[in-house]
Parts: C-alpha cells; sequence; structure tokens
C-alpha cells in the first residue's frame, strides 16, 4: 500500500472511530429516554425494565472500551479552551459517574424485584439524568474536535 493509500485507510478508520463514538452517545441517549419513559407508566414492569436497563449497560460498557482506546477527553477539553479547574472537574465528574454507574448496574441487575421498584426508579431517574448530562457533554467535545481536525466534514448533528 502507497503513502496516499495508508493516508486515506488511516482517515477512513478515524472517521469511521469518530462517527461511531457520536452515534453510540446518540443510541445511548435514546436508551435512556426509552428507559425513563417507562419509569414513569403508572404500570410497573420490572421485566421490560430489567431487559432495557442490560441493553443499556452492555451499550455503556462496548462504548467506554472503544472510547477509552481512542479518545483522552480531558486533553479534548482542554485543546476546547476550558479552564485547567474546568477539564479537573469534568474528569471528576467523569471518574465519579464509571465509579455510581458500576455501582447502580451492579445493585440491579440481572433482575429488578416488584419490591424495589420505588427505590428502583428514584434511583435510575438521578443516575440516568447524569449519564445523559454526561453524553450531551461528550458529544459536543467529540463533534467539535472531529470537525476541528477534520476527521469529520461539517454537517448538521442533533446533540439530544
Amino acid at each position: 500500500m502507497d503513502v496516499a493509500s495508508q493516508g486515506y485507510a488511516a482517515d477512513r478508520e478515524d472517521r469511521a472511530s469518530w462517527s461511531r463514538l457520536i452515534d453510540d452517545h446518540d443510541r445511548i441517549a435514546e436508551r435512556c429516554v426509552d428507559l425513563v419513559a417507562l419509569l414513569q407508566r403508572r404500570h410497573r414492569n420490572c421485566a421490560a425494565a430489567s431487559r432495557k436497563l442490560v441493553d443499556l449497560a452492555v451499550l455503556v460498557a462496548d462504548h467506554l472500551g472503544v472510547e477509552d482506546d481512542i479518545v483522552d477527553l480531558s486533553a479534548l477539553a482542554t485543546e476546547a479552551d476550558y479552564a485547567p479547574e474546568t477539564v479537573e472537574r469534568m474528569a471528576a465528574e467523569l471518574a465519579a459517574l464509571r465509579r455510581d454507574w458500576r455501582v447502580y448496574i451492579g445493585r440491579w441487575l440481572p433482575m429488578i424485584e416488584p419490591a424495589d421498584w420505588t427505590e428502583f426508579r428514584a434511583e435510575s431517574e438521578a443516575m440516568l439524568d447524569r449519564l445523559s448530562h454526561q453524553v450531551k457533554r461528550e458529544s459536543a467535545l467529540l463533534y467539535d474536535d472531529a470537525l476541528h481536525t477534520g476527521v469529520i466534514a461539517t454537517g448538521p448533528v442533533e446533540l439530544h
């Protein structure tokens, strides 16, 4: 493979990776909305909530594995001209969210019990709000950096 072809292949790989991360964020946001909608229904459906939570947990775990290999969010935040204190706070918030997410998933999976519904609902609404906020923040950082570096072309993006 010649040098030009190697550059094009790397470019394609970068585009696919960034595109995948942004798509993952969209899918995570959609799953959060779906689960919150289920939680707000009058009828308690523990089995459906468990399935949705498993689906979300698998998606988040897969996404984090890819994200950790590709992106240093602290570096992106620094490049986006955030103050050092803001970058430190963002990194601490992300670390706390990851830790709390593991505890949350460990507590509520594999099956949510009907007797625990009220507590599950309250914890889930708070956790899903945090997760959704993080996804929005990361999407903005990723999209802005990908545009800036030319990894993706300018185009419309919805940051839910």
